[in-house]
């Protein structure tokens, strides 16, 4: 294959890509105004007036038109072509990571509704139950086949499936069920930990239900992995500015707790990419201790902002689809 096929394919994916990232600007906001969508035909939000096919072309027309609608001058919100070009980026990852395989399918898949739940997450902080609800069932979905595989595989080898309490264990659609209630249990018992310090939840209804279908999706193990990330995610977006404040009130314990927080899970993602995490109980008991340590994080932190409420309520859907896409593209997909 010569360097013009493999530039030719790229744009090629690149740009079915972004024609979908169009289409999920649609469902994101058609979603959160109730609309349906497949009619009305694409229109302008400000005067109505209904677009013509050369201005829904994937990010060239809102380079072409300027940034503003064709008709009113509206400025049009730049959360079209980054949709676009995400969704056109996840596209060729995806291809990329996983070649023309039933994972790049079911993967891409995910990404479009982690995107999608990202956008309105962002504009209006909702994740609705209809998207959070195609996540799980498709994660589901996704299982069952790769369980299928699994079981015939073995009926190939041996002649029969062996019944025994470990294949069950280890059948994709095991691990995804756990992965799913561990989702809910685990974002509930951390949402609820805002109620003992701040007199709220610390992380809304929808991101309970985004933890399940990541867990429903990829199992509980890579859940736990996932969680930590966004952790880490969202450290990284709204506490610069509040590691200020802790030092100015030398609140050293908290600053503590964050640090040794980030410097254990960095320690556990390099062990897990290297594979030092192979055996089963050794990533269990390294999983729960990472674990209370960031649930300790993380009451040293709601104690901290009890009095800057602003906090709490930065979306943390987006942080989850980052650590996802982190683990899926950069870490590992077992």
């Amino acid at each position: 294959m010569t360097l013009l096929h493999v530039i030719c394919i790229f744009l090629f994916t690149f740009g079915l890509g972004t024609v979908i990232g169009s289409f999920l600007n649609v469902v994101a906001l058609r979603g959160l105004s109730g609309e349906s969508i497949v009619l009305p035909p694409s229109k302008c939000p400000k005067c109505g007036n209904k677009l013509k096919p050369w201005h829904n072309i994937p990010i060239l027309s809102y380079i072409f038109l300027g940034g503003k609608c064709a008709f009113c001058k509206e400025k049009i919100s730049i959360q079209y072509p980054i949709v676009e070009a995400l969704t056109g980026i996840l596209l060729v990852c995806c291809l990329l990571k996983y070649g023309l395989t039933l994972n790049t399918l079911f993967i891409f898949i995910l990404g479009c509704i982690l995107i999608v739940m990202s956008v309105t997450d962002i504009r209006e902080k909702v994740i609705l139950a209809g998207h959070a609800w195609f996540l799980i069932i498709v994660g589901l979905v996704y299982n069952l086949i790769l369980s299928h595989y699994h079981i015939q595989h073995q009926l190939d080898t041996y002649g029969h499936f062996l019944f025994k309490t470990q294949n069950f264990l280890n059948l994709p659609i095991t691990t995804a069920l756990f992965g799913l209630i561990a989702g809910l249990i685990i974002m509930e018992l951390l949402a609820r930990l805002g109620y003992l310090f701040v007199g709220k939840r610390a992380f809304g209804t929808g991101d309970t239900f985004i933890a399940a279908g990541l867990g429903a999706y990829l199992g509980w193990i890579v859940l736990i992995n996932i969680l930590l990330l966004s952790i880490i995610v969202q450290v990284a977006i709204v506490l610069p500015g509040f590691f200020k404040k802790l030092k100015a009130k030398k609140d050293n314990l908290t600053i503590a707790s964050i640090a040794l927080f980030l410097l254990v899970a960095a320690g556990f993602s390099a062990a897990k990419f290297y594979g030092y995490m192979e055996d089963f109980a050794l990533c269990i008991a390294a999983s729960v201790i990472l674990l209370i340590i960031g649930i300790w994080a993380c009451v040293r932190v709601l104690k901290g902002i009890k009095q800057d409420s602003d906090i709490t309520v930065i979306p943390f859907g987006p942080a989850m689809a980052i650590a996802t896409f982190i683990f899926l593209f950069i870490i590992s997909f077992d």
